[in-house]
């Protein structure tokens, strides 16, 4: 499995048999809108403009916009809607190649009941916002990161050059994590990679 980032929640999940691409951004956020063909397209939310700007997607892809569950060559997602000061944003647990991967898409607030985050069940790979304001702030996804416990967390939303929204930089989450991450382009993982002591900050490049 690889996976690469192209700015804010946007992300592209390449599995042996399906390419995810999570949540493209439209020209007005300041950024380059995400390019790119796609076997599966997920939208945390569908009528938001800002985050479903799916003409830069190529291909016939699958669209997942809603909570349920979906099984697609090879990927099974589930969608968990969560409401967010009064509208529900859905974030998507998806299952491949034997590993789990919790994307908290573009949220503010973690209020997952017990019973559902139970449910979940273990964690390989835990996406989520960072950058304050109108996502988590630091201190909150260091607390979340904290209770689900993953392997590798990829951190996401954050400030970048052209980006007009105003959002925290990266560091700020670094620091609260502990001050060690790895960077790189991509992230090519597999199971046996999975470590069972700790885990992993990585932080990935946008794609230009």
């Amino acid at each position: 499995m690889q996976i690469q980032y192209f700015g804010l929640s946007s992300f592209k999940i390449t599995t042996k048999e399906a390419t995810i691409i999570t949540d493209p951004f439209h020209k007005d956020t300041g950024l380059v809108s995400p390019r790119g063909a796609a076997d599966i397209l997920m939208l945390a939310e569908k009528n938001n403009k800002a985050y479903s700007q799916d003409s830069g997607v190529s291909g016939e892809p699958f669209r997942v916009t809603d909570p349920g569950d979906y099984d697609i060559k090879g990927a099974s997602i589930s969608g968990f809607p969560l409401d967010q000061e009064g509208k529900f944003i859905t974030v998507f647990l998806i299952e491949a190649e034997d590993m789990r991967i919790l994307n908290l898409t573009h949220i503010k607030e973690w209020n997952m009941k017990e019973s559902e985050i139970e449910d979940l069940g273990e964690i390989d790979i835990l996406i989520l916002p960072v950058g304050g304001n109108t996502v988590l702030s630091a201190s909150q996804a260091a607390k979340v990161v904290n209770e689900l416990e993953p392997k590798i967390v990829i951190p996401s939303h954050y400030k970048s050059k052209d980006l007009i929204f105003d959002l925290d930089p990266l560091e700020k989450f670094i620091k609260e994590m502990g001050g060690k991450k790895e960077e790189t382009d991509k992230l090519t993982i597999k199971k046996k990679d999975l470590t069972e002591e700790g885990f992993k900050l990585v932080a990935l490049e946008a794609l230009r």
